[in-house]
């Protein structure tokens, strides 16, 4: 039998409870049809008879794995490197720039940044960039990247850090030639030197769940995730987000997010970047 693609009004209420519970996740009725498409692409050729079964499945036996698996099908990443260049250009001028003329100070100029809803790397590989190009001395910092996402298929991806001729064009050609290389594997991709791999560290993590690190974070961009969560929700994380961060530390979120009408004392210094 042929799984469905089209979701019945209950079958995607169920899903979307699951998304609720497990993950935060508040799915409208817009996503139905896109979420159905991906569920019957899932479901083709797999053991179960249709979306009813998968998702009693879900509901009572799936494994950590199988649940991560779902949560694919949910998540969209969509990326690119230096996408937004406006926070980057807020972090050289007014971040890098004042530690560099030691205006300001990190003991051990030691800098920790958090790629939170890092998708397949493309943010957390501009960030390590971005630190080098803007320090004078760049070598000569501690600067340690988190990237963190719960999608499998996502943390894979930024673990191997190859990416397609596609989104390395969005990089300027002197950085490229600079902390890339051609993959032997594949002459389309590029993979991602030392330099930057060594910057960063790639960990699979639920955002609704316990954080196994200590912090403080320097530098936090959580962009174009909370979109995808209820205010409630969403007000919950960036007070999380703000204990977390040293005094003076830089948040960022979408260029299309806000922090407005939420009860946090993050002060806004441009569109979509605030400092604690």
């Amino acid at each position: 039998m042929t799984p469905m693609t089209e979701l019945m009004p209950g079958q995607f209420e169920r899903i979307a409870r699951i998304a609720r519970h497990r993950w935060g996740l508040a799915l409208t009725e817009r996503k139905r049809s896109l979420v159905g498409n991906r569920l019957g692409s899932l479901l083709r050729g797999s053991r179960f008879s249709g979306v009813d079964a998968y998702l009693e499945y879900l509901e009572q036996d799936a494994g950590h794995e199988d649940m991560l698996a779902f949560f694919d099908v949910l998540s969209t990443n969509v990326t690119s490197f230096f996408r937004d260049p406006a926070h980057f250009e807020y972090l050289e001028r007014q971040f890098y720039t004042p530690l560099a003329r030691g205006d300001t100070t990190t003991p051990g100029r030691r800098i920790r940044i958090w790629s939170a809803g890092c998708s397949i790397g493309c943010e957390p590989c501009t960030l390590a960039m971005n630190a080098l190009e803007s320090l004078p001395d760049g070598q000569q910092w501690d600067v340690r990247i988190l990237a963190t996402d719960l999608s499998s298929s996502a943390v894979q991806q930024a673990r191997a850090a190859r990416y397609e001729r596609r989104l390395i064009e969005h990089i300027p050609p002197d950085l490229v030639r600079k902390y890339f290389s051609p993959d032997p594997a594949d002459p389309g991709r590029s993979v991602a030197g030392d330099r930057l791999r060594r910057m960063i560290s790639v960990a699979r993590m639920n955002l609704m769940e316990h954080w196994p690190m200590r912090g403080p974070f320097d530098v936090i961009f959580c962009r174009n995730v909370m979109i995808y969560f209820d205010a409630p929700t969403r007000l919950q994380l960036v007070r999380r987000f703000y204990d977390i961060l040293s005094p003076g530390g830089v948040f960022a979120v979408g260029s299309a997010e806000t922090l407005s009408g939420l009860d946090v004392p993050f002060r806004a210094v441009q569109a979509s970047v605030y400092r604690k």
